[in-house]
């Protein structure tokens, strides 16, 4: 029988590896001889990393940049549906806050308006975007002040850099009041949740409601819309 212990750990010598040059071994390698040795190679190595990382980015992006294509193309066209709807629920929150009589068909009436509704939607993510790099505080300024905009294009058939600048004038007036709202709104939306989902009944309509009033307190309704 034989006495090799089939659990024995395998044995290895290191110093038996075939060793490319006259490099040892050094278990206790400092890191100031690496970087002062990895200096010196790297004289000669730059052309060749840099052509390999230009190659292995060109081969991504060739690869990739059908699949990001269609990916933006995805997402255009879904903002090309969803966002009138989007709309639609936005005034009919602003209907009922004047009393107007509203139904769930209503969320269709702004898709004629497809086209104004995705620019501005556009031009908002834009100027917000630009507001966050510039150290987050623009952006969450503008992501308050422009919150009106949308209702105020299709309302008052404002253009876009209008119903955008309108916004902003007259909600920079009570800024804080209004993202006090937002942030309680917000609240009342994550606790209803809670219960399964059921607050959500009562919850979302107050939330639509709820803007669709400080928009008429801000800027009046026609009773044409």
């Amino acid at each position: 029988m034989s006495e090799t212990n089939p659990y024995q750990t395998p044995q290895s010598n290191l110093e038996e590896v075939q060793q490319t040059g006259n490099y040892q071994l050094n278990p206790d390698w400092d890191i100031g001889d690496v970087f002062k040795e990895a200096w010196e190679l790297t004289k000669q190595y730059k052309l060749a990393m840099w052509g390999s990382f230009l190659i292995y980015i060109g081969i991504s992006v060739a690869i990739g940049l059908p699949f990001e294509i269609m990916v933006l193309v995805s997402q255009i066209i879904i903002g090309l549906v969803t966002y009138p709807l989007g709309v639609g629920v936005t005034m009919m929150g602003v209907k009922r806050s004047v009393g107007l009589p509203v139904n769930a068909f209503m969320v269709f009436d702004y898709y004629p308006k497809t086209i104004p509704i995705f620019l501005l939607y556009l031009l908002m993510m834009i100027m917000i975007g630009l507001g966050f790099i510039l150290l987050i505080i623009p952006g969450i300024y503008l992501a308050i002040a422009y919150s009106m905009a949308m209702p105020l294009m299709i309302e008052k058939n404002m253009r876009l850099w209008e119903a955008l600048e309108t916004s902003r004038k007259a909600i920079h007036k009570c800024w804080f009041g209004v993202f006090g709202l937002y942030i309680v709104l917000g609240v009342v939306l994550l606790v209803s949740i809670i219960p399964l989902g059921l607050g959500l009944i009562w919850s979302m309509p107050f939330f639509f409601i709820s803007m669709g009033i400080v928009y008429r307190s801000l800027f009046g309704v026609s009773q044409k819309i």
